[in-house]
């Protein structure tokens, strides 16, 4: 057996040769998993049934690459991507702190204030964290153009 064939499950997260069907662990059946969709997860999150669902690096028949791309690269700074795969908490990250972002930009351009104390601390603490996002933006980018975006679907 080669050393180098392994996969993990995505559920458990156990180590085990490719060609292993169920995962031996908690019995996740592979080839169900491979046919899940995402319509079904998102049904499933809508719901609060967060169980019902994993996330699979590597889109879901369902979940088309163009529109995926497209709004990773010109929306994504807003969340747009998350919440057309269904990842709504996400998403709703992404759009708070990039609306604290634009919030912050027209205080500092239209008011011309520049924060001092502990205005400036928080201020400071907001432009680290947005940029933090714009640079998880830069990454899901990259993520999704190489096939390793997690999109959730449905276990079942």
């Amino acid at each position: 057996m080669n050393l180098f064939k392994n996969k993990r499950c995505p559920r458990c997260n156990t180590k085990m040769p490719t060609e292993i069907v169920h995962c031996p662990n908690c019995q996740l059946n592979f080839q169900k998993f491979n046919t899940a969709t995402n319509r079904e997860a998102k049904q499933a999150l809508r719901e609060g049934e967060k169980d019902r669902v994993l996330l699979r690096k590597g889109r879901p028949d369902d979940v088309k690459f163009v529109p995926l791309l497209l709004l990773t690269i010109f929306l994504g700074f807003t969340g747009a991507h998350y919440y057309y795969v269904g990842r709504y908490k996400m998403g709703a990250f992404f759009s708070i702190f990039f609306g604290v972002g634009i919030v912050n930009a027209i205080i500092n351009a239209l008011l011309n204030v520049t924060p001092t104390g502990d205005l400036y601390q928080v201020f400071t603490l907001l432009v680290l964290v947005w940029g933090a996002v714009l640079f998880m933006w830069i990454v899901d980018i990259a993520k999704v153009t190489c096939n390793k975006f997690k999109i959730p679907v449905s276990r079942e």
